[in-house]
């Protein structure tokens, strides 16, 4: 007798089913999981600083699957506010997107007491991490971050002891990479957060652990440098792509430069310039020459070797017990020890050129493959990688300068500017390109305001420092957008030649200025003049107050350091040379200064 043949033979799991009926195979050769198809999309972003919300708001508006934040994140809990120190929390609250706006108005005019008495810890959020913390607010895709420089060196150690835990957030350091294998690339981060200070880079001040930062900032140590180097290595697998994630720029930074190049890295992303533009480069698009490279590097070493020649005989017997600590600095030396020495020879990325015959042989591929970000406040732009199918590609948005003031001062009818054969400008919303505005020569004095890019303060001195062009040259009619005060060009009415002042550089008010000065000297000062978008001229009336107001003032202000270049630097001024305009320009050499408004006053 034949078999009976089975009717309705279903090839797929039946509602309620506890498993599959007998014969049955599953309609998907994927054992039924969801595949994504289609990019996977990075978004890479920097400056927080705190507003933790607005990171599920930027994932859904640049459609991000993974978020790579660049450090200032706003590592702060509850109890941070009483261990910031006071002039921490001054610029910490002036740039705070979670402090109203009165109070960051009354804390900059500087009424007496400090700023924890005169407002409640309610009126000083400084980072919405509690929520976060709390659960009240959850991350919507997975967040790697390093940490920046103004951060709560303990908040940090709690997350590296597990104490503080946050779904969907990843601290990457020195200790610690992730990999994530997204549209065929295994892409493997490494971080290295906090600032860059020469001379702190021996010390870990308040913390507990490897990590280093005291009184609400952060910086980064030579031994982190080290452990990070051995991170690198024992997870050294070269189907991967690398990123190295910074607070600090490799670009003016010599020693970060040469250890993203001992870490193989393909990229390099990272941010603490505040700019409104991100920017996109390798050191091939930069550098005219090596030797204009390997001259950067070598200022950097030189710097290193000043502060290790002064600690060497503390650090020595201090680490002497400790074969791991030994291990560590012996990495980070070495690092050192393969910056070149002078602009004109030595390999900065190693390779088999070795010997006197050898100099200047370069292998060149780090030079031009490897690719470096520069990241804009998260506030004003962002940078996103794209992925799929083994490519990386990028989508970088900027909110930009507004230039309208152009347009419109141009149809006001200034005819002092505008030569009678030219068409005013119409006004119009959109900006006016630079070529179109007309331009008069800059003032000698404006050379003290040379920058590549405009700094980021307030909102009134971002229009003010629109006005001034990448090559350092004064649009006299965008200026006077910003009111009466600066309608003009910033000479001064008083000869140059017979200003008897301190030059300060960085402030942006009077009454910051003033606030530089002890009382003594509070009184003998003249006049404060501006020089410049974010530049002053202190006046004195004769040379001894001015030499006696200098002498007073704090140490960290007369003197340039690497790691925040926005802090005030007072020198003595001294007038232009306008017989010699390029006396101050140099070749390969000139590096020794990393400040954007030049090595001198003038």
């Amino acid at each position: 007798m034949a078999a009976t043949s089975q009717y309705n033979n279903q090839g797929y799991l039946q509602n309620g089913a506890s498993g599959l009926p007998p014969g049955a195979a599953p309609l998907l050769p994927n054992q039924g999981r969801v595949i994504q198809t289609g990019p996977i999309r990075v978004l890479c972003i920097a400056d927080v600083r705190g507003n933790l919300r607005s990171l599920n708001d930027l994932a859904k508006q640049a459609r991000a699957d993974h978020i790579i934040h660049t450090g200032d994140f706003g590592f702060y809990d509850d109890t941070s506010l009483e261990r910031i120190a006071e002039k921490t929390l001054k610029h910490v609250a002036q740039y705070s997107p979670l402090i109203s706006e009165p109070v960051k108005k009354s804390i900059q005019q500087g009424a007496p007491g400090p700023v924890k008495n005169r407002f409640s810890p309610s009126e000083l959020p400084l980072s919405e991490l509690p929520l976060l913390l709390s659960g009240e607010v959850k991350l919507d895709v997975p967040v790697y971050t390093v940490w920046g420089a103004c951060e709560d060196v303990r908040v940090l150690e709690k997350f590296r002891s597990a104490e503080y835990k946050v779904n969907n957030l990843h601290i990457i350091d020195e200790a610690r990479s992730m990999l994530l294998e997204l549209g065929g690339v295994k892409l493997r981060l490494l971080g290295l957060g906090g600032a860059i200070v020469m001379h702190k880079l021996f010390d870990n001040g308040e913390g507990r652990t490897t990590i280093a930062g005291g009184q609400g900032t952060m910086w980064t140590t030579l031994l982190q440098m080290g452990e990070l180097v051995d991170t690198a290595h024992r997870v050294y697998d070269p189907t991967e792509t690398r990123i190295f994630v910074t607070h600090a720029s490799p670009a003016r930074e010599g020693i970060l430069n040469q250890l993203s190049v001992t870490l193989k890295a393909d990229f390099s992303i990272s941010a603490g310039l505040h700019f409104r533009y991100g920017s996109s480069y390798n050191e091939f698009s930069v550098n005219p020459t090596l030797d204009h490279y390997r001259g950067k590097l070598a200022a950097s070493k030189a710097s290193f070797n000043d502060v290790w020649d002064t600690v060497k005989a503390e650090v020595e017997p201090a680490i002497q017990q400790n074969e791991a600590q030994q291990n560590l600095l012996r990495n980070a030396l070495q690092i050192v020890e393969k910056m070149p020495t002078t602009a004109a020879g030595g390999n900065p990325f190693g390779g088999p050129a070795a010997g006197q015959a050898a100099l200047g042989q370069v292998d060149e591929t780090a030079f031009k493959n490897m690719w470096n970000f520069n990241l804009a406040d998260a506030a004003f732009g962002y940078l996103v990688l794209e992925i799929q199918d083994g490519r990386i590609g990028t989508e970088m948005r900027a909110q930009g300068f507004n230039f309208s003031h152009r347009g419109s001062k141009q149809q006001s009818g200034n005819a002092s500017l505008v030569p009678s054969s030219a068409t005013p400008a119409p006004p119009s919303a959109a900006p006016t390109p630079p070529a179109q505005a007309v331009r008069q020569p800059p003032p000698p004095a404006a050379a003290a305001t040379k920058s590549a890019t405009p700094q980021q303060t307030e909102s009134k001195e971002s229009v003010d420092r629109s006005s001034t062009p990448a090559n350092g040259s004064i649009n006299t009619a965008a200026a006077s957008a910003n009111g009466p005060d600066t309608a003009t060009s910033p000479a001064p009415k008083t000869p140059a030649s017979d200003i008897i002042g301190l030059f300060i550089m960085n402030v942006s008010t009077e009454e910051q200025c003033r606030d530089l000065f002890v009382d003594e000297d509070k009184a003998k000062i003249v006049k404060v003049e501006k020089w410049g978008a974010v530049n002053k001229v202190v006046h004195f009336k004769t040379i001894d107050d001015r030499d006696g107001a200098l002498a007073r003032l704090p140490e960290d202000v007369k003197t340039r350091t690497q790691e925040d270049r926005s802090k005030p630097l007072v020198n003595i001024f001294k007038p232009r040379d306008t017989g010699k305009p390029f006396a101050s320009r140099g070749g390969a050499g000139t590096w020794g200064s990393s400040s954007r408004g030049g090595n001198s006053s003038s």
